[in-house]
């Protein structure tokens, strides 16, 4: 392997880590409850400056969580227990996005380095040789 196709490979597995994390941080996740779903906040978004409600926190607006129960055939006797069921969904959601953040974290580390280093040339190996030597001749002589 050349060194220019070394460094281009780390570069891509740089390039490639940084943007999946970035995707996996900002985005939001989905999860699928009942018979429709729900977007959650992202990974990042107290980074994305979002602050919490001084009533405290919730993954959707009221509006969002009225129409999840209304598709879903929920009344509104049920309405806490649904947020507060999206809520803990949306945590879990977030969870795993974490994992896939910290193993594709550790996998790219592990390829960055284990990345085999370009060979050095073996004219390089042959100018540290003795003269004597590249010409046959025997020392005893």
């Amino acid at each position: 392997m050349t060194k220019k196709t070394f460094v281009t490979l780390r570069i891509l597995i740089l390039a490639f880590t940084l943007f999946v994390l970035g995707w996996l941080f900002l985005s939001r996740p989905y999860i699928r409850a009942s018979l429709s779903g729900i977007s959650c906040e992202p990974v990042g978004w107290n980074f994305l400056e979002r602050p919490y409600s001084s009533i405290g926190y919730f993954e959707a607006d009221s509006d969002e969580i009225e129409r999840f129960a209304n598709e879903n055939g929920f009344n509104e006797d049920h309405y806490d227990r649904v947020s507060q069921n999206l809520h803990e969904g949306c945590n879990l959601a977030r969870e795993d996005r974490r994992l896939y953040m910290i193993l594709l974290t550790v996998a790219a580390a592990t390829a960055f380095i284990t990345l085999p280093k370009p060979k050095q040339k073996q004219a390089a190996s042959k100018e540290k040789e003795p003269a004597s030597k590249e010409h046959g001749e025997d020392e005893e002589n």
